[in-house]
């Protein structure tokens, strides 16, 4: 049976959506009018101001920038030389909260760079940069982070990293590599003990062939500098009219890396949750239950905008996240190539297919635990999450495509996208916060040890004094 109350919200969803270009403007301007938004810096407080502004423009409720403080990073310069077999230089871009170094070492090559292959090299890493993959996160194969590879090469004794972009077109990768205290959140805990640096596909290619030419050694220099500074969450609500304390909370993160826009990492995000914020407002007096529209800050340097809001939410005893949907990656594609991935939550696949059928939209579903978007906070606490992200142009690219890079840009995403992914999220909104029978539940501490247990996080979790929640 339709229901025709939930048809009539769909009606002004699509209409106030489909007939805009609204969500393109808005990401064309943090894009090209604010820039890369790193965390921490100007542009990120710039793009939050303007993105409360556009809530309050579109009558969202209790708009608010909620401060935290956090540790920066300033990039200055970086050089890559080899010094053997051969002299040559190669572009190279230092990753946030490397320290200013200057070193020269043998290179060790640990590929992929999968704990089996630093295992494997053992003692042989001790006193020598480690040459690595960056991404190796192939659909439906569960590969290994970043920091992850990088604090394997510190445990083994390491002096510096560089991480090899695996996508072919001459751009240096970047992200943010682990600190000297993962328990703590001053600059000095930050900052990494090690330099680690990223390089093209093609300077890694033509160093693993020099390699085989005798042993390399490379120098490498930087001159960065990590200090204390101040982030914020963009917060807007449409309130229930029933249940108003039981929060939805949907949306993306807004910063970016501070070599591009982050147009698709994670601006179309932002911007899809945004959108569907903007069509929500129309509904206000409607909704059984609050929507919370959210765009996170300092994402890309360790979910620091979603620790703090997870953390505030769990402090008040008024209020019950019922489901969070973090939006990293949504709206990027060309539209109507959505999934959605839960964070290990069996019973909630059939829920949302459900929908699907329901919506007449389809969209896929996967079900697995990860710990590298803002979702995790949540996840953490035991909240039903999940992330809505869109197939994009990079399909069949390893990894994170152009994302990371200077090349994640506006002209990778199109209004279209933008326009699919915030309809399907203001649709599955309403829902969530309609639905009396929602089948998501919250997990108990020994639950979510189970779940990082088996996605095999569990230790590394423990060790960074996330879990348990404090």
């Amino acid at each position: 049976m339709v229901d025709e109350r939930l048809r009539a919200m769909d009606r002004h969803i699509l209409g106030e959506i489909w007939t805009s270009d609204e969500a393109w403007r808005n990401l064309a301007y943090l894009c090209d009018d604010i820039g890369h938004r790193f965390a921490g810096s100007d542009s990120e407080r710039a793009g939050a101001e303007f993105l409360a502004a556009k809530m309050r423009e579109y009558g969202l409720q209790r708009v608010r920038l909620e401060e935290f403080p956090m540790a920066s990073w300033e990039r200055g310069e970086c050089s890559l030389r080899l010094t053997a077999p051969v002299e040559r230089d190669f572009p190279a871009i230092a990753m946030p909260y490397c320290p200013s170094a200057d070193i020269e070492a043998e290179v060790i090559d640990v590929g992929e760079g999968e704990l089996p292959d630093f295992e494997r090299l053992g003692a042989q890493i001790a006193g020598k940069i480690v040459l690595t993959d960056a991404e190796t996160n192939r659909p439906g194969e569960r590969k290994s982070h970043r920091t992850d590879k990088f604090i394997w090469a510190i445990e083994r004794g390491a002096v510096g990293v560089v991480f090899m972009n695996q996508n072919p077109g001459l751009l240096r990768i970047t992200g943010s590599i682990t600190g000297r205290n993962p328990r703590g959140d001053a600059p000095e805990d930050r900052e990494a003990p090690i330099p680690g640096i990223g390089i093209s596909y093609e300077a890694g290619k033509a160093i693993r062939r020099l390699a085989e030419r005798g042993t390399p050694r490379l120098h490498i220099r930087t001159t960065n500098r990590t200090f204390q500074s101040t982030s914020y969450n963009v917060i807007g609500e449409v309130t229930g009219s029933e249940h108003p304390e039981e929060v939805v909370l949907i949306g993306g993160h807004y910063d970016g890396h501070d070599v591009a826009q982050g147009a698709g990492d994670d601006g179309a995000g932002t911007i899809t949750g945004l959108e569907a914020g903007r069509a929500l407002a129309g509904l206000k007096g409607q909704l059984k239950r609050t929507v919370r529209i959210i765009c996170f800050g300092s994402e890309e340097v360790g979910l620091l905008g979603a620790w703090h809001h997870a953390a505030q939410c769990a402090a008040q005893s008024n209020e019950r996240l019922r489901f969070v949907m973090n939006l990293d990656g949504a709206g990027r594609g060309t539209g109507g190539q959505e999934q959605l991935v839960l964070s290990s939550l069996p019973e909630l696949v059939p829920y949302f297919e459900r929908l699907g059928r329901e919506m007449a939209y389809s969209f896929t579903i996967r079900n697995e635990l990860n710990s590298h978007s803002d979702h995790f906070p949540f996840a953490i606490r035991g909240i039903p999450n999940g992330t809505l992200n869109s197939r994009d142009a990079t399909a069949g690219m390893i990894g994170r495509g152009w994302g990371h890079t200077e090349a994640d840009t506006l002209d990778k995403v199109h209004l279209r996208g933008l326009q699919s992914a915030a309809v399907l999220v203001a649709r599955l909104a309403v829902r969530l916060a309609e639905d009396d029978d929602f089948p998501g539940r919250q997990r108990t501490i020994d639950e979510v040890r189970e779940q990082l247990r088996e996605a095999g996080i569990l230790e590394r979790q423990e060790q960074a004094g996330r879990f348990p929640p404090a």
